[in-house]
């Protein structure tokens, strides 16, 4: 997140808290600032969850982790660049890019 005009000085967030939940709660982050840096966030419990959520690993990271289980990983297949490959000639569709992050 950047500085906006949603960043408030503790002293004010202190004052107005409920207010600063409020808009939380409602979808807009509120940046918390002492001495004009921002240093904190309030966000909603959705916005928080999300974040703190665990990353899925990629198709990629998957193979590798299961390929170094298996004492493969000097192999000298290289998935990354097969992968990058099926990714450019679309062969699972044009829209199949989410299947590799």
């Amino acid at each position: 997140m950047t500085e906006t005009t949603n960043a408030i000085p503790i002293f004010e967030a202190k004052n107005r808290l409920p207010f600063y939940i409020h808009q939380a709660e409602n979808g807009s982050p509120v940046q918390i600032m002492r001495h004009n840096k921002v240093v904190a966030y309030l966000v909603s419990k959705e916005d928080f969850e999300k974040a703190a959520a665990p990353k899925e690993k990629s198709v990629i990271d998957k193979i590798q982790e299961i390929w170094s289980k298996c004492g493969l990983e000097d192999d000298d297949f290289d998935i990354t660049a097969y992968y990058e490959s099926i990714k450019e000639h679309g062969y699972y569709g044009k829209d199949s890019s989410h299947l590799f992050n």
